[in-house]
């Protein structure tokens, strides 16, 4: 009994020795991703889902980011130890005779910023001057073009990117 007793004062003095620049309040901006809309590439202004849509990194690990799926829209996170992320944009479409595999690579370069948010959150990442630099597949390509409509990533309020397929 003593033990239950002073376990609970000893969390509730933890408690009220907090001071309010020891909570991160979860409401906090914390490193933004980038938000990536595809659109028709017949109408730019139309969203268009792509149906069979994987997105992995381009690395060694290859870690998928988003498994597949049908969908018009994705958040992506960057690198905040560099200033690239290499991603593989994966459309797979699956028939009664076939499975025809399209990749896309695109690899974004970007100026990293740091921001001190206070003393409990720390620091939160923005990037600058973001970069697409889309490696066409060729005839075999599903991405028509990649174009940048924020080249700041700072929130998640906005595309960043509009891929046309």
């Amino acid at each position: 009994m003593f033990k239950k007793f002073a376990f609970i004062i000893l969390i509730f003095g933890m408690l009220l020795s907090c001071t309010r620049d020891d909570l991160c309040p979860a409401d906090t901006a914390t490193t933004p991703s980038m938000l990536v809309v595809f659109n028709d590439f017949q109408n730019s202004d139309n969203r268009k889902a792509v149906e069979g849509l994987s997105i992995e990194t381009d690395d060694l690990e290859r870690k998928i980011v988003v498994a597949r799926s049908t969908t018009d829209s994705v958040v992506l996170p960057l690198d905040v130890n560099g200033q690239e992320t290499a991603y593989r944009f994966i459309k797979t479409i699956i028939t009664e005779t076939d499975t025809i595999v399209n990749i896309d690579n695109i690899l974004f370069t970007y100026d990293k910023n740091d921001v001190y948010v206070n003393r409990a959150c720390g620091f939160r990442a923005e990037f600058r001057n973001l970069n697409a630099e889309w490696q066409s597949q060729g005839s075999e390509s599903w991405i028509k073009q990649v174009i940048i409509n924020r080249d700041s990533i700072v929130d998640e309020t906005e595309a960043h990117l509009t891929i046309l397929h």
